[in-house]
């Protein structure tokens, strides 16, 4: 693009517990970064919160998540002066006012009910540009007629509903773990609560997983690959039937996903669209947040994965009847790939770029 390098600046929701919001910024980062080499792309991360880092981009540790953190954001804005700031399920609108009198474009991102809500407040859209509306469900990404009309009332902000952003997956990524993962060629299926920070009843969430997935290998002698997630405290690391993995890279863990027999997965909205994007036979879990539950009813209306309860015998008996039903699997992978999740990210990230070199 013409022009000097745009500066970009994300600004996730991220903590200790969940990090879904962070993954989806740096799978947009990086594909601004991919298309644009020579944007200046900072973060704001919560410090607590144990994530993947790009050594492309800049990082700035905040004690909060940027909407509990009101005047250390104000500080950053004034430091940086980015050309455009994407702000995901987080921010406040004097954050927002501060940058549109610097300059910049607002960018909002909402994943859930409440948080697309907030975006077509008039309020809030007053000082927004673009709101992306992350809508994995399985309905048709469209605007709600009362968001149209609040969008024609306002008049300058604009609106578009994604069923997911994702990164594409990278197999030579994947290759580093080689030596923890099955042979080449043999089915498996993966298990991944998501962050893996979550905890049920007192047991942190992956260790369920670990649990399920012994009883399928068990029942059906397929591998299994538990992979336990970066915000994962608890100390186990090693199981005699089950593969453990302590993280993966966002684009190294689409590559597993996409070569998997089966997933097992949490249903956050990042999560959720990555298994979308996959195509892969999926049962997914409640693993945390509160809007998990109704995306799993959502996705398994549209037959495109069965949810189970978070509990390890249920939940390895439903991977085990769809290992065993494979005209029900692949239709489920079909409907999954109409979706056309794995191209969202490079068209928003080119939307991102188009603004920014405004």
């Amino acid at each position: 693009m013409n022009g000097p390098a745009p500066r970009l600046l994300f600004a996730p929701a991220s903590g200790p517990g969940g990090s879904g919001e962070y993954y989806r910024s740096l799978t947009l980062a990086r594909a601004v970064a991919d298309r644009a080499p020579g944007a200046r792309i900072d973060f704001l991360v919560n410090r607590e919160a144990g994530v993947e880092r790009d050594e492309r981009f800049t990082y700035h540790e905040i004690t909060e998540t940027p909407a509990r953190a009101g005047d250390e954001v104000l500080r950053l804005i004034d430091a940086l002066r980015p050309d455009l700031a994407v702000f995901d399920c987080t921010g406040r609108v004097r954050q927002f006012r501060a940058l549109k009198d610097a300059g910049a474009w607002v960018v909002w991102v909402s994943d859930r009910p409440h948080k697309r809500l907030k975006g077509f407040r008039p309020r809030q859209l007053r000082w927004t540009d673009l709101h992306l509306a992350v809508d994995v469900s399985g309905r048709p990404p469209r605007l709600k007629w009362y968001e149209r009309l609040l969008l024609a009332a306002v008049g300058r902000a604009r609106a578009e509903v994604v069923p997911g952003i994702v990164a594409e997956p990278d197999r030579e990524a994947l290759a580093a773990w080689a030596e923890a993962l099955p042979e080449r060629g043999k089915a498996y299926a993966v298990f991944v609560a998501g962050g893996g920070g979550y905890v049920d009843n007192g047991r942190p969430v992956p260790e369920i997983l670990v649990e399920a997935a012994d009883r399928l290998v068990a029942s059906t002698g397929i591998e299994a690959v538990v992979v336990l997630g970066p915000q994962y405290r608890g100390s186990l690391r090693e199981h005699e039937r089950v593969r453990l993995l302590d993280s993966l890279p966002t684009a190294a863990l689409g590559a597993l996903l996409a070569d998997a027999r089966l997933a097992v997965t949490g249903a956050g909205s990042m999560l959720s669209a990555q298994v979308l994007a996959a195509g892969v036979p999926a049962v997914m879990i409640p693993a945390g947040g509160n809007d998990q539950a109704q995306r799993i009813r959502d996705l398994e209306k549209a037959g495109l994965i069965e949810g189970s309860a978070l509990e390890a015998g249920e939940l390895a008996e439903r991977a085990r009847s769809l290992l065993a039903s494979p005209e029900r699997a692949q239709a489920m992978v079909a409907r999954q790939r109409a979706l056309g999740v794995a191209e969202m990210t490079g068209r928003v990230a080119e939307r991102l770029l188009a603004l920014a070199g405004r």
